[in-house]
C-alpha cells in the first residue's frame, strides 16, 4: 500500500516482527516506507481511536482473536461509518484442515500463553478456524453488513499445479468451481476471503 502512496499501520504478535525493519529497508528502494508504521501489540490493549480508519485488513488473524466479539467491537469502533474490514481466513469447513487441526490441538480451541514480547499472558484462538457462515453470523451480530458479492473461496489446487500451468488459468478454474459446486466449496477449498462493512 505504501508503494501506492497509502499510509498504513500494521500490528502483530508474530515471531517475525523483528524482521520487519529489514523488509522495510529493502522496499524503501521502491517507495516511501515512512508511510508504514508497525507495532508489536495486542489488539485488546490498543488505544481505540473511534471512526479513525477506512479499511482494516486481517490476514490469517481472526482465528487467533479471542474473545472474538470483543475484537469485532474494537474493529467496528475504529472504522469510520461505511468503513470496511477485509478478511483473509482459513475455511473452517475444509475436511483436511479439520482433521489436521484436531490431531494437533483436539478441541482445545482457545488457549492462554505467555508472550515474551509483551511480558504477560495472552488469550488467543488456537487455530480456531470457522466456516464462512459462522464468521458471517458473528460479524452481523457485531454491527457489520457482509458484502456478499466480494465473497471468494481460494486454494483448492495444490501449489505444484501453479508451477505446471499458467497461474491465471488455475485461479480462473478455482473460481468457476467454487461458484458452481457447493459441496466442493464448503469442504475442499482451504481459504475464504470476505468483506464486512460497518453499518452506521
Amino acid at each position: 500500500m505504501a508503494l501506492n502512496g497509502i499510509a498504513s499501520r500494521g500490528t502483530t504478535l508474530e515471531f517475525y516482527f523483528k524482521e520487519i525493519p529489514a523488509r522495510l529497508d529493502f522496499w524503501s528502494k521502491y517507495g516511501d516506507m515512512s508511510l508504514v508504521r508497525t507495532s508489536y501489540e495486542d489488539v485488546f490493549s490498543t488505544e481505540i481511536k473511534p471512526n479513525s480508519e477506512d479499511i482494516i485488513i486481517v490476514q490469517d488473524t481472526l482465528h487467533h482473536l479471542e474473545p472474538l466479539q470483543d475484537s469485532l467491537r474494537i474493529f467496528h469502533q475504529t472504522l469510520r461509518p461505511g468503513g470496511k474490514l477485509i478478511a483473509i481466513e482459513e475455511n473452517g469447513n475444509n475436511l483436511i484442515q479439520r482433521i489436521k487441526l484436531y490431531k494437533q490441538r483436539g478441541n482445545n480451541r482457545i488457549i492462554d500463553y505467555f508472550d515474551e514480547g509483551l511480558g504477560r499472558t495472552v488469550t488467543m484462538g488456537n487455530e480456531n478456524i470457522r466456516p464462512y457462515t459462522l464468521w458471517r453470523s458473528e460479524f452481523i451480530k457485531a454491527g457489520f453488513e457482509m458484502e456478499e458479492d466480494k465473497l471468494n473461496y481460494v486454494r483448492l489446487f495444490p501449489p505444484r499445479l501453479f508451477q505446471r500451468k499458467l497461474p491465471d488459468a488455475v485461479v480462473k478454474r478455482e473460481q468457476e468451481l467454487w461458484q458452481r459446486y457447493g459441496l466442493l466449496r464448503e469442504y475442499f477449498f482451504f481459504g475464504v476471503n470476505f468483506v464486512a462493512r460497518k453499518v452506521g
